[in-house]
């Protein structure tokens, strides 16, 4: 008896994988989009790299660590939707173009020009700072080049860039395969190697290059990329793993659906990512697990070598990066015996692709088919908390599930104030809603859960300005904070009229641009603040002109 075998169906499989990844790239058509920024692009982070919970959905350009670079339609088009939150993208500018493709820019710090002053107008008119509005094809055309924007740090950047994407057919496309102009004269380093044995703990294979197995096991990659004038620990283009010289799996980041992009959770060590930011790329595919970046050979089923005891094959990683530099490592592996295994037992089993329910004294827990990416064991501990978890491995859900529960609450505390939080150093709180006593909250994790009131109202409080003083500068800043469920809305006032807030939820700070709106002599801000369980502050300011 011999390894995995790889028929001879492997062989085509494999020209039809070549031939499609060369029809991809002859469909992109090149030359067609400039970069958005001037000068020689340099990454902070690529398109697809591994992330908690997602893939990196396009490329980080360097701005030089300054905000206000002028950003610039990629190609003609017209502007399609604006999406402004105080969170992830912050502001964001689409730009759909005749060829179908619809680009993206993120984190900007302004819009410009009539793109701007639309924006304003609508925030106006809608009364509001965040917004997620479609704009009417020809409204906003634009030309390649255009300024269209300005690069910043909104919404949840962790430093000043711009985040450029380009999507079609609800898929995001590799903006580097576009032949934007990108130096790369440096290879990709494999940083480390892992072996996964069936049942058994990962082992680092560190510098070896051969290593005796127990049993059957996957590969573990932990691989990076760099270029001149980008980050040192970027993401890779694809990789390879051969055995015996003949194809075992193969990665991809030429394309991500948008809807999939959670499923980075299931293709890497999650534990290991969550621990030291170390993402090992894993060649075994679970079956719920549908994505076009990874594919096993057939004949490998599931991507877990189970090699005939006393041979020795040989493991060759080859990591590739967009400019075709290679990285090359060999792994000489000796099967041996596997040990006795013994079957965990000790919770609820669940199917991945059926409905799971159950009752657990006052919770209750609903879950669609595709919840988990494998079968799986559902511990479940329930007294005055609920404590979630999966047997078998740590991976977080692929779907939203419900988390039902029954509460009576004290008579002091309305029923919109009960939520439901995950137990942590800072606790996570829900949506929760509530009918006829039976509360039901949304969530996306495992942990310790727990029923909570939050009969807290908001803090606000003025930073830059005193009350009934001299105002000297045209920029107001307000803080606003909340303890439990989080800031739900937000509306000022000044003089009784609506005035535009723009809310940065990393420093929790409301800033009004009042040039212009303040009249000579006294003037009166005011500030409603509400959180998601319904409570609201308003403070009022007399300012002095």
């Amino acid at each position: 008896m011999r390894h995995n075998s790889i028929p001879h169906v492997w062989s085509l499989l494999a020209v039809l994988l070549c031939t499609c990844s060369g029809a991809v790239a002859q469909s992109i058509p090149q030359g067609y989009f400039r970069s958005p920024l001037e000068g020689d692009i340099a990454l902070s982070a690529t398109f697809a790299e591994f992330r908690a919970n997602h893939f990196h959905g396009g490329l980080d350009m360097r701005t030089g660590g300054v905000t206000g670079k002028p950003v610039r339609a990629a190609a003609d088009g017209y502007v399609s939707r604006i999406s402004i939150s105080p969170w992830g993208g912050g502001k964001i500018l689409y730009i759909t173009h005749p060829n179908g493709y619809t680009t993206l820019y993120m984190h900007l710090d302004g819009y410009a020009g009539r793109i701007g002053q639309w924006v304003k107008r609508e925030q106006y008119r809608q009364q509001t700072y965040a917004l997620f509005v479609d704009v009417p094809e020809g409204e906003l055309p634009v030309r390649q080049g255009d300024v269209v924007a300005y690069s910043g740090n909104t919404g949840g950047s962790g430093g000043p860039h711009l985040h450029f994407e380009v999507r079609k057919d609800g898929r995001g496309w590799n903006p580097l395969h576009f032949g934007l102009p990108y130096r790369d004269g440096i290879k990709p380093t494999i940083r480390g190697l892992r072996i996964y044995p069936l049942g058994g703990k990962p082992i680092d294979v560190g510098t070896a290059t051969a290593l005796n197995v127990a049993g059957p096991f996957y590969l573990g990659i932990y691989a990076t990329d760099a270029a001149e004038g980008s980050t040192p620990r970027n993401g890779i283009d694809h990789l390879e793993v051969l055995i015996d010289g003949e194809p075992y799996y193969h990665f991809n980041t030429h394309l991500i659906p948008i809807d999939s992009t959670r499923m980075v959770n299931a293709i890497i060590d999650y534990t290991h990512y969550t621990a030291t930011r170390q993402a090992y790329l894993l060649t075994r595919v679970l079956p719920g697990v549908d994505g076009p970046w990874g594919y096993v050979a057939d004949g490998y089923g599931d991507g877990v070598l189970r090699l005939q005891p006393g041979t020795t094959h040989s493991l060759k990683v080859r990591v590739f990066d967009v400019a075709g530099n290679i990285a090359e490592r060999t792994l000489n592996v000796t099967a041996k015996q596997a040990p006795t295994a013994t079957k965990a037992s000790n919770g609820i089993a669940i199917k991945y692709n059926r409905p799971f329910s159950t009752q657990q004294g006052r919770w209750k827990i609903e879950m669609e088919a595709g919840t988990l990416y494998a079968d799986d064991q559902l511990a479940i501990a329930a007294t005055d908390t609920l404590t979630i978890g999966l047997v078998q491995n740590d991976i977080p859900p692929q779907r939203w599930y419900n988390i039902g529960f029954r509460h009576q609450p004290p008579a002091h505390v309305e029923a919109r104030q009960v939520v439901l939080v995950r137990q942590g150093k800072r606790p996570t709180a829900y949506t929760t809603t509530v009918q006829g006593g039976q509360y039901t909250a949304r969530v996306r994790d495992f942990g310790s859960f727990a029923i909570a009131c939050d009969t807290v109202p908001p803090t606000v409080a003025a930073i830059n300005f005193t009350p009934n003083n001299a105002v000297k500068t045209n920029t107001l800043k307000i803080k606003i904070s909340d303890d439990l469920s989080g800031i739900e809305q937000y509306k000022c006032y000044l003089n009784g009229e609506w005035i535009l807030a723009e809310y940065d939820g990393k420093t929790a700070m409301l800033v009004i641009d009042a040039n212009g709106k303040m009249h000579p002599g006294r003037n009166t801000l005011r500030a409603e603040v509400s959180d998601a369980c319904g409570n609201t502050n308003q403070r009022e300011w007399q300012l002095i002109r």
